[in-house]
């Protein structure tokens, strides 16, 4: 799109060149920022590219950036972007009706059984998010629309983004809708004083909204409200539980990482550093999978961390500068009073919306188109104004075609196809390792030596593949090939430490990779390997207890258990509720034959209300048979 936009250019220059606007700059000074950050970032390879899952680099930015100017000037008036509109509700119509499918088959498209829809986006944050915009531009179109049919379309397209919000099961959307209607609502009995009845109207809707919130709040607790999509969710979610919540640690974390990098933050998308080395150790309160923060889920203070306070002052400034340009264009009389509320109640809506979550590849989407529209509508209105220029179309040469072409299939071919193959090697690798382990090596080195911008997360996506395959049964491979499997992924993923050295999950990785060495191999110095490392990564996170834990047991391996219990001793002192610190300080008590203390402590975690699983009972039975364990087998 950007090099057809360079041939309009050359067509008619005064046509689609980009014009000068208070939004315009701001979006511009947005990626500037972005841009400013990455580079200054712990990790500025991470910030240009990003990983697989999230894909929201730099890198990408620039796309949604470019989009942005070429919809500002390619769609020249309110026709052209109706039917821009029309075909984005179309679009979302066929996502929300997937959504709904879900709703009758959980399991659809790889859904999982959940009662929360992802339909066709692969995570139910961005349904909501995505069902809140279409409800908003439904509206938009609705106001501006006179043809009945049309109309209907616009309805019923509304109507599924609507109910996508809930179905998704988004408490953030469901947020950003109240505040965005809230928007609406209040403007519209502001400018509509020459209209009592509707103002009178419009306020006892509110009533009604705000009576309807109440009662749902009151029977919070009923069954009924509970089993509500969505909305029994956020009814139920109180100030405590969010204070509680594993979010609520890292929205802190998030704070204390900027207090070191306040002017640029971390970089874009290294908050997980951030979050490694400021971890709190209560994180394991909730179970390993809330360990692993990639994002604080809070727009505002996740920008503030990896972009500092300059970043989160742009991205304020981008909704502020658009409401106000609205607001401006309204008094103007360059737009009606209803594309300034329903315009700018969903900039209040998706701002609110995202700061429970974060921007994503969908939402970046449609906020640079909504922000795209506002622009274009009030700068086209204001060159109704302006004397008539004479344009007219320049012929466009061959020469110039062919570049075009030729540039942008070079530019297709390194940034799309090729990623796109080498992933596609990626997974043929991991189904080849799968099936066999040692032909399956030959596929695998192929896919990690194929040239990809991403070849860091194929690297670890293949070595976690063979890191099972080795512990599941390395005795089947053979001492020789299981080296040779060995060496493959020790290799990589210490190419991946030298490219992310604050990745302690290629440490962890690595770490478990040279024990399994010194098991194939009766080799102690691979533990010393193992100790290395992950004492390197101890030091980028110095709480988090899976790093405790793993170097712990080496340690006791290497005979060093007065280290392994400090280290323990320590982690218990950050938590005490965390049963498994409890279970390994003990065995390594035993080992230091303390058996009094090893007692002791497994008292302690009783006394203090630890939990331990099926699993972790009975190994604590095995390593302390004399201990009474009545207490611990009745434990839920």
């Amino acid at each position: 799109m950007f090099f057809c936009y360079l041939a309009l250019l050359k067509i008619n220059y005064d046509k689609y060149k980009l014009k000068i606007s208070y939004l315009n700059i701001t979006l511009i000074l947005f990626v500037f920022s972005f841009a400013v950050s990455t580079f200054v970032g712990v990790d500025p390879y991470h910030s240009f590219w990003d990983n697989h899952e999230r894909m929201l680099g730099l890198f990408t930015v620039l796309h949604y950036v470019a989009y942005y100017f070429i919809c500002l000037s390619v769609f020249k008036d309110w026709k052209d972007w109706k039917w821009a509109g029309r075909v984005f509700l179309f679009a979302g119509f066929i996502v929300m009706f997937v959504g709904w499918l879900q709703t009758q088959n959980p399991d659809l498209l790889l859904n999982s059984g959940s009662d929360r829809v992802a339909s066709t986006l692969g995570n139910p944050i961005y349904v909501g998010g995505y069902g809140l915009f279409l409800t908003f531009l439904a509206i938009l179109l609705f106001s501006r629309e006179k043809n009945t049919l049309w109309k209907l379309f616009y309805s019923v397209a509304g109507f599924f983004g609507f109910m996508g919000m809930f179905w998704s099961g988004t408490r953030g959307s469901l947020l950003g809708l109240l505040f965005g209607f809230g928007f609406a609502l209040v403007g519209y009995v502001l400018v509509l004083k020459d209209k009592p009845k509707i103002r009178y109207s419009l306020l006892g809707v509110s009533v009604l909204v705000i009576i309807f919130i109440s009662v749902l709040y009151i029977f919070r607790s009923s069954d009924f409200v509970k089993k509500l999509p969505a909305i029994g969710r956020a009814v139920n979610t109180t100030f405590s539980d969010i204070e509680t919540s594993p979010r609520w640690i890292a929205w802190n974390i998030a704070i204390e990482s900027w207090k070191e990098k306040p002017i640029f933050g971390w970089g874009p998308n290294n908050y997980f550093y951030a979050f490694n080395k400021y971890y709190n150790s209560r994180s394991l309160d909730f179970g390993y999978g809330e360990t692993w923060f990639d994002n604080s889920h809070n727009i505002i203070l996740n920008t503030l961390s990896v972009q500092g306070a300059f970043g989160l002052l742009i991205y304020f400034g981008l909704y502020i500068v658009a409401i106000f340009s609205l607001i401006k264009a309204y008094r103007n009389k360059v737009i009606d009073y209803h594309f300034m509320l329903i315009g700018g109640g969903f900039l209040v809506a998706h701002f609110v919306g995202t700061i429970t979550v974060f921007e994503d590849p969908t939402s970046y989407l449609y906020l640079m188109f909504w922000l795209a529209l506002i622009s274009s509508l009030i700068n086209q209105n204001q060159r109704k104004d302006l004397p008539a220029l004479s344009i007219s179309d320049k012929n466009i040469g061959n020469s110039m075609i062919l570049s075009l072409v030729f540039l942008s299939f070079v530019l297709i071919f390194i940034f799309d196809l090729q990623p796109a193959k080498a992933n596609q090697k990626a997974l043929s690798a991991i189904r080849a390792l799968m099936s066999d382990p040692i032909s399956g090596l030959v596929v695998a080195k192929d896919a990690v030596s194929f040239n990809s911008p991403h070849v860091d997360d194929i690297r670890s996506d293949i070595s976690r593949s063979t890191a099972q395959i080795l512990a599941g049964g390395w005795q089947k491979l053979g001492k020789d090939k299981a080296n040779e499997l060995l060496l493959f992924t020790t290799d990589n993923l210490e190419k991946n430490l030298i490219l992310h050295p604050l990745d302690i999950r290629n440490s962890l990785t690595l770490g478990q990779m040279y024990q399994l060495g010194a098991l194939i191999n009766n080799n102690a110095s691979y533990l010393l390997k193992t100790e290395g490392v992950l004492t390197d990564a101890l030091a980028k996170s110095p709480k988090r207890q899976q790093i405790i834990y793993s170097l712990a047991g080496v340690k006791i391996q290497l005979g060093k258990n007065k280290e392994a219990i400090s280290l323990l001793e320590q982690a218990l002192r950050d938590d005490h509720k965390v049963g498994e610190t409890y279970w390994r300080l003990a065995y390594s008590y035993q080992f230091d034959h303390q058996d009094d203390k090893s007692r002791d402590i497994i008292k302690q975690a009783l006394d203090n209300g630890a939990y331990f699983n099926d699993q972790e009972k009975e190994l604590i039975k095995k390593f302390l048979p004399a201990t009474n364990t009545a207490n611990i087998i009745k434990r839920k």
